[in-house]
């Protein structure tokens, strides 16, 4: 018998063996990033984001529809958008227009329970899959947003609006970020914000039927358009790590426009010209806030 070649092929074959479990793993576990290798080497089709261009009107301008880089499910609310991934069961981001006018008001909050049913019959998580799991059903898109309109403030009561916050986050700085939101609505006139998960290094699941990815940060993106303008006047961006955190520090928590679309693989700005789009995306905050 010939050793060397014995060895050599019983080690090829092992380590064929072991990579093809790691990938089965990794398939299991993070399907997007097959998703996303496989769009890039052509063999299958990439996210179809010319529906993005369906909801550029006047509520949502053309240059500020995020573009994913993974299959999701758009959802058209009357007051915001997502675009619901099943493979984490969240949305990888919600958009909604927040005027001054929508955070007063008597709306209220009290009795509402989120509703797990889509016009589009999309599978969301269940309302039991967050029980005892020690995560907040946090509001992408705030309720606290809609206090002018009980049956605005109703429909931001969606699991498919809900994201797994650690639940001092969501009490404390989370809820912070969304006041001083709401304050800069009240000073400008309107605001658009932009709102989702990130998953970085590590992958935690949970949930009673379905397997709910739990993300490592949330970020939030609030631009302001120039009246009679489709270009940006002014955008701010901030991260906040999905872990226990008392206060908002606006300094601390800003991020620029590019470690976003890094860390989240949504492309911001896509149609604005790439000088004007590069200079949005390369600082922290552009304009004032």
């Amino acid at each position: 018998m010939n050793f060397k070649k014995y060895f050599w092929r019983n080690w090829f074959s092992s380590a064929f063996v072991f990579f093809l479990l790691i990938g089965a793993i990794v398939l299991v576990n993070r399907p997007d990033i097959f998703q996303n290798l496989l769009s890039k080497i052509g063999l299958t089709s990439p996210v179809n984001n010319d529906i993005a261009h369906s909801f550029s009107d006047s509520e949502y301008p053309e240059s500020l529809v995020p573009f994913p880089s993974q299959k999701g499910e758009w959802i058209k609310k009357p007051n915001y958008l997502i675009y619901y991934d099943q493979d984490i069961m969240q949305a990888r981001f919600a958009l909604h227009k927040l005027e001054s006018a929508d955070t007063r008001g008597s709306a209220n909050r009290y009795g509402l329970r989120f509703n797990e049913n889509e016009p589009t019959m999309l599978p969301v998580a269940s309302y039991s899959d967050y029980s005892g799991s020690g995560f907040d059903r946090g509001h992408l898109v705030p309720a606290a947003d809609f206090q002018c309109c009980q049956e605005q403030l109703e429909e931001t009561f969606a699991m498919s609006n809900v994201a797994p916050f650690d639940s001092l986050l969501n009490r404390y700085a989370w809820a912070e970020l969304e006041m001083k939101t709401r304050q800069w609505a009240r000073r400008y006139g309107e605001l658009y914000v932009i709102t989702g998960p990130v998953f970085e290094h590590r992958m935690q699941y949970f949930g009673k039927y379905t397997d709910i990815s739990v993300p490592t940060h949330f970020y939030k993106l609030l631009v302001r358009y120039s009246t009679n303008s489709s270009f940006p006047e002014s955008t701010i961006a901030f991260l906040l790590p999905n872990e226990p955190t008392p206060h908002f520090v606006m300094e601390r928590q800003m991020v620029s426009i590019d470690d976003l679309e890094a860390k989240t693989g949504l492309d911001f700005f896509k149609s604005l010209p790439d000088e004007l789009e590069d200079k949005l995306e390369n600082a922290r905050r552009n304009g004032s806030w």
